[in-house]
């Protein structure tokens, strides 16, 4: 009797694993676990927290205008590089902050950090996956982005214990050690560059079957100058700058937002730990729609949730609907990261998934980074939020137009970039 032969694991998954670990410490580390900080340096040193919290958008809007440059980057040098060099840079600042007493040292130790900030963030991820996988891509996407969120999760009220422990000063250091043993070994050791490094092809499914939703443009793909010709980009760019200003300035306005109308604190924070929890969740799960359905309902599923949210939170006097508002926001947030990723390739192939992608990326950064205080100038003016969250449902609905266009104008990119590469 012939013995059964045992599939041993695609190695792609390895490489999500990985990936995992990645945003887990560039993000759940050396991001989110910021948050903790603010109030025991402000007291400190004597800053106001916009002075101090103005480092964050430093961070991000110099990693926002370099993305362009990392896209160069990825074609001239191993991801593993980048990735390396990446994480001790991030370690080194975060061990810098601990030595910070003036503003302007902190605004130029964050400057330094956002310059490293994409190499071990969601666009290095993302650029990674793809050349791992053609089937299943939105699901390991979603996998490997998950571990933002798992990071944070654990890192955040650690961090927390650790500042109220041995003071914020220490913390920094210890972070910066934390996050640099669980990076090293990992890039070291696991990532490869791609399927074909060690012999391999990208994932695919034979069974998945080739019909008309499911049809995509091949691994050639088109380039980033064809791609900037066709409405589809600027249907997606459009639509990923209002869903990114959808996310980023409720995750912080919430909690002051549900205090504000009544709310104790206990629950508010309970309302976005749940929030949290969707947002992980949601990841994956939001991948698996791409993977089942297809980017149309995809596109449609992300619509629903972004128009959903801010008209629950319109509501949010009666007791149950912070649950519902959170359970829908945390799946929008998820639109900003996981489709982007996803759609790409699907619209535009891999040939330039890099500069396509960072680009893409750069302008939902911008969105994200002037998401906070378009809420708080709102909240200031009116001493509430209902106009934001009137804007925000305006801004959902363009979101959703544009993703649902884009899919239909798409048809039309992929079977004359399908047509030529038949014909050539």
């Amino acid at each position: 009797m012939t013995p059964i032969k045992k599939e041993k694991i695609f190695y792609g998954w390895i490489i999500v694993f990985a990936s995992i670990i990645v945003t887990s410490v560039g993000i759940g580390v050396y991001a989110s676990t910021n948050t903790v900080f603010i109030k025991p340096i402000c007291d400190s040193l004597g800053f106001s927290r916009g002075e101090f919290t103005l480092h964050r958008t430093i961070i991000t809007l110099v990693g926002a205008f370099l993305m362009p440059l990392y896209a160069i980057l990825l074609r001239k040098f191993k991801i593993k590089q980048i990735l390396l060099i990446s994480a001790v840079f991030l370690s080194i600042t975060t061990f810098s902050y601990s030595f910070a007493s003036q503003l302007w040292h902190f605004y130029v130790i964050a400057a330094i950090n956002g310059l490293f900030l994409n190499g071990a963030h969601f666009m290095i991820v993302g650029v990674l996956v793809s050349r791992w996988f053609i089937d299943k891509k939105g699901f390991a996407t979603g996998l490997a982005y998950c571990g933002s969120g798992i990071g944070g999760a654990i890192m955040t009220p650690i961090a927390g214990q650790m500042v109220e422990s041995m003071g914020w000063q220490w913390s920094f250091r210890a972070l910066a050690i934390i996050g640099l043993t669980l990076l090293l070994p990992i890039v070291v050791l696991l990532i490869k560059e791609s399927p074909e490094s060690i012999g391999l092809k990208p994932y695919r499914n034979e069974n998945l079957s080739k019909n008309e939703d499911t049809q995509q443009i091949d691994i050639s793909g088109i380039t980033f100058k064809q791609a900037l010709k066709n409405s589809t980009f600027w249907l997606l760019a459009i639509a990923f700058f209002f869903i990114s200003i959808l996310a980023s300035g409720p995750m912080t306005h919430t909690i002051p937002f549900l205090t504000d109308i009544g709310y104790p604190l206990t629950f508010a924070t309970s309302i976005f730990s749940f929030l949290m929890i969707l947002l992980t969740i949601g990841k994956i799960g939001l991948g698996m729609v791409f993977d089942r359905f297809g980017a149309l309902l995809g596109s449609v599923f992300v619509g629903i949730c972004c128009i959903t949210f801010p008209l629950l939170a319109m509501f949010a006097a009666s007791p149950v609907i912070p649950w519902l508002y959170a359970m829908f926001f945390g799946l929008a947030t998820v639109g900003f990261t996981v489709p982007v990723t996803v759609l790409v390739t699907k619209y535009f192939g891999s040939k330039d998934f890099a500069t396509i992608f960072s680009v893409l990326s750069m302008i939902t950064t911008f969105g994200s980074s002037i998401a906070v205080p378009f809420m708080g100038i709102i909240y200031d003016n009116n001493n509430s939020y209902d106009i934001a969250w009137i804007l925000l449902f305006i801004f959902a609905i363009i979101s959703t137009f544009c993703l649902i266009s884009a899919y239909f104008t798409s048809r039309k990119l992929i079977k004359k970039t399908v047509t030529t590469q038949t014909t050539n």
